[in-house]
């Protein structure tokens, strides 16, 4: 079995058949909806369980304690949020488009824009549905929440697969 990934849609070649890869998006977007899922759940189970500014300790450092943060970047932006976070969704999956059709690392962005769009879209459900964004992981004075570590970790995850998989050179045509 081998897989052709000189097109648009990489193939996968058997003796048998020939079986098309689902298209990025598909695979972004799956990855961006299970984010999405579980970081709407968590955050609904903080605010049925736990009044703001309630919390209990965890484990070491970390205490699961309900936050309300009306801001962006540690409470900044406060009352502009909302715009700010529909637009940089908008940029990140601009962003991830960009790459897409430039790299060898597909698997890689498909993965990181998956955890940074669904982590982003996550915010912005918060931000549109109650004018904050629930935060509930805390370690002292910083609380964030699993849409902030999906954020995080697919940045690192994109980073890693462009460094890994290196920018295609420009084809010149002559």
């Amino acid at each position: 079995m081998a897989l052709d990934v000189t097109g648009e849609t990489p193939v996968e070649r058997t003796a048998e058949r020939t079986v098309a890869a689902p298209p990025r998006w598909v695979t972004m977007s799956l990855i961006a909806l299970a984010v999405l899922a579980v970081d709407q759940a968590t955050k609904a189970m903080v605010r049925a369980a736990l009044e703001p500014g309630e919390g209990v300790d965890a484990v070491g450092p970390y205490s699961i304690f309900h936050v309300q943060n009306p801001g962006v970047a540690g409470g900044g932006f406060a009352g502009n949020a909302l715009p700010l976070a529909v637009l940089a969704t908008i940029g990140v999956m601009l962003l991830y488009e960009f790459l897409a059709v430039r790299t060898r690392a597909r698997v890689w962005l498909a993965l990181g824009f998956g955890l940074l769009v669904g982590g982003g879209v996550g915010n912005v459900v918060d931000r549109a549905r109650h004018g904050w964004v629930t935060d509930f992981i805390r370690n002292g004075d910083h609380a964030f929440n699993i849409a902030d570590v999906a954020i995080f970790a697919g940045g690192v995850i994109v980073l890693v697969g462009l460094i890994v998989g290196r920018l295609r050179p420009a084809r010149i045509d002559g």
